[in-house]
């Protein structure tokens, strides 16, 4: 599979076979992923890597928690709170892996103005992000699916005590990983037009 295939064959999946996968493809995916860019060569990048029943579980509880805070001041009806919860942490537990990605602050400048401490924020999220992309390409291209879930930028205090992370570390993406469903079908993609999005 080349560049251009492993790319194309990353999907966003939800749907899983009950089955691990094997640590080594893991573990692979994250040397390449640790690999993006970085700003002043810090290698923020940090992966919790969640596996049992229990730890995703707990991580799906903690995260439906806060959730739950932000749909009660939404104002949506709780019968409609509660579907949206028992979906979201049905899609977690039953998940084979678990994966946090996260970004090391403690590598970073400081600054004693906003703006730069914003823009230096920044840098170390789009570091992330380009870590993300190669995680999961790298997983697709070994037959692997996942999914990005943004969740844990709405709750990052209660991830980071959920998982104990070291202070500094801020979680900024949930990456969902596993085999995909026999059943799953992915829809059909367009071919994109690099016109459109060049100014």
């Amino acid at each position: 599979m080349n560049l251009a295939e492993a790319v194309a064959a990353r999907r966003s999946v939800r749907a899983f076979q009950d089955r691990a996968v094997p640590r080594d493809l893991v573990e692979r995916a994250v040397s390449l992923a640790v690999q993006a860019p970085a700003p002043h060569h810090s290698s923020p990048w940090r992966f919790a890597l969640l596996e049992t029943p229990g730890d995703k579980k707990q991580l799906a509880a903690d995260m439906g928690e806060a959730w739950r805070d932000d749909l009660n001041a939404d104002g949506l009806p709780r019968d409609r709170i509660e579907a949206i919860l028992s979906r979201s942490e049905g899609l977690l537990r039953s998940t084979p892996l678990l994966t946090v990605c996260c970004a090391d602050m403690t590598r970073s400048h400081s600054y004693p103005d906003d703006r730069r401490r914003l823009a230096e924020w920044s840098l170390f999220a789009h570091s992330v992000g380009a870590a993300l992309q190669i995680y999961m390409t790298a997983l697709a291209e070994s037959g692997v699916a996942s999914c990005w879930i943004s969740a844990p930028v709405f709750c990052r205090h209660q991830v980071q005590g959920t998982l104990s992370l070291p202070a500094g570390v801020e979680p900024h993406a949930l990456v969902l990983v596993g085999y995909a469903s026999p059943d799953y079908h992915p829809r059909p993609r367009p071919t994109p037009d690099p016109l459109a999005y060049i100014l």
